[in-house]
């Protein structure tokens, strides 16, 4: 006679709920009755929750009960590069990292069921290379020319990633101070873009900057041990790989045929690319000098161009299709439906909503209709 076992608490989960949830310890204990010790104690795997308690926590940090009780397969992963604002905090950077936990549980899911586009990344990157401007612009040549883009503008970035392999998820950041992060992991990088933020030109700089930390960066040892010096040193090739990669140095040279700041209006038209972005790469390759680049800046800001440019309401934004295709696939398939697929998965409905760029709702479980035939008398 099989007997089935009871399920054992996991720590770790209660852990990235709490983090997610943005609560400390103490705020949970306070929310829900007991001492910040015997929180302490659930997370580090010295005492298991009595039932009443285990319900309190369900019910405060709104996450399925099979969540708390779950072996999901162990994720490596690597680096993770925030593009942060200095000032962004440790709290809402650790609410981040939890929610891409939350992303690796629900890719390796459904990798039993989709087969994702391969990755296609350039071989032989220089490993721990001092990347220099000339090595960055040489790479973003290389990924062009393997990505079939020639000299082209690149309208969409988002689904340029996803066609070459690499998963990207839609996040809430909660926080104006972060707007993307990337994560290098086993057999493809991820990459997460801002909700926040509704700017199409933005984004694009965004993808070209976490695909710079992908191409460039994978090889640092522990980007948490770097100091501030060396994290903007970062950054940097990482922006100018952006740039590089989305404003091809001769191609855009071509097309600079005035610096007056409504010639740049006119260029974000074709280039997709934010009008401060531009002129900077103007900066970069030598198209102007610094006092010219002084009085373009003057302009936009005495236009309050810093924060909305002219076309940012135009043009939609950039959003990933993979995982929303890779959900509805199996349901419009009836491979699972939505009760199931929210059950096996373990994540809250919210959560695979959003990362996967699903409209609100669309997990919710829809009752099958009554089946009527017609019949011939």
């Amino acid at each position: 006679m099989n007997v089935s076992k009871e399920p054992i608490f996991n720590p770790k989960r209660l852990r990235e709920a709490r983090l997610i949830r943005g609560l400390t310890i103490s705020d949970l204990a306070n929310k829900i009755g007991i001492t910040k010790q015997a929180i302490s104690q659930f997370e580090l795997g010295e005492h298991t929750p009595k039932s009443e308690t285990m319900m309190a926590i369900i019910n405060t940090l709104q996450f399925p009960k099979n969540f708390f009780y779950k072996e999901f397969k162990e994720q490596y992963v690597g680096n993770t590069f925030f593009r942060a604002n200095a000032t962004a905090t440790k709290k809402s950077k650790e609410m981040q990292y939890n929610k891409s936990m939350l992303a690796g549980y629900i890719y390796d899911y459904l990798s039993d069921y989709i087969e994702f586009p391969e990755l296609n990344l350039p071989d032989n990157i220089h490993v721990n290379a001092d990347w220099d401007n000339d090595l960055i612009e040489d790479l973003a040549k290389r990924v062009r020319e393997q990505w079939g883009i020639g000299d082209k503008p690149i309208a969409n970035i988002v689904h340029l990633l996803e066609r070459n392999g690499i998963m990207v998820f839609s996040v809430d950041t909660d926080s104006q101070k972060v707007d993307a992060y990337c994560q290098h992991r086993t057999g493809r990088p991820f990459v997460f873009l801002g909700n926040d933020k509704q700017s199409a030109f933005r984004r694009q700089f965004d993808g070209g900057h976490e695909l710079g930390h992908i191409l460039m960066h994978a090889d640092i040892d522990n980007q948490e041990i770097l100091n501030r010096e060396e994290n903007k040193i970062l950054e940097y090739q990482a922006n100018r790989f952006a740039s590089s990669f989305l404003l091809p140095a001769d191609a855009f040279t071509k097309t600079v045929t005035s610096t007056s700041l409504l010639h740049f209006v006119e260029l974000k038209k074709y280039w997709q690319v934010s009008i401060g972005a531009m002129i900077y790469r103007c900066k970069e390759l030598n198209l102007i000098d610094e006092s010219r680049y002084t009085s373009l800046q003057k302009q936009i800001s005495m236009k309050k161009m810093r924060t909305k440019e002219p076309l940012d309401d135009v043009f939609p934004l950039q959003e990933p299709v993979v995982l929303k295709k890779s959900i509805l696939m199996l349901l419009e398939n009836d491979v699972k439906n939505e009760l199931q697929l929210i059950q096996e998965v373990s994540v809250p409905q919210e959560y695979i909503e959003m990362l996967c760029n699903l409209d609100k709702g669309t997990l919710n479980f829809k009752e099958p209709e009554p089946t009527i035939r017609l019949v011939q008398r």
